[in-house]
């Protein structure tokens, strides 16, 4: 039996049914999307300075990032070995 979780919230969305997860994270300047299922894992992330898709699937991890020169490069960096850390 399947339980489905709905949160409403002006910029937050979280679903869950079953074993799926969806979280959708919408604010002015910072967009989140995390979807996470029994096989399937998806971060995408998108902001002024970053834009990050990691897709994790059972082929393999797929990583796309975009960010400005600097300091941004490095944040990118960090946000991403965090995530595919929680991903494994």
């Amino acid at each position: 039996m399947a339980k489905k979780v709905k949160v409403d919230t002006p910029n937050v969305k979280v679903e869950k049914e079953g074993k799926k997860l969806t979280v959708d994270i919408d604010t002015k300047n910072v967009d989140v999307k995390i979807v996470k299922d029994e096989l399937n894992k998806e971060f995408h992330l998108d902001t002024k300075n970053i834009d990050i898709d990691i897709e994790k699937n059972p082929e393999g991890l797929e990583i796309k990032v975009e960010a400005k020169k600097g300091i941004w490069t490095l944040i990118a960096n960090k946000i991403i070995k965090f995530i595919v850390r929680r991903f494994k």
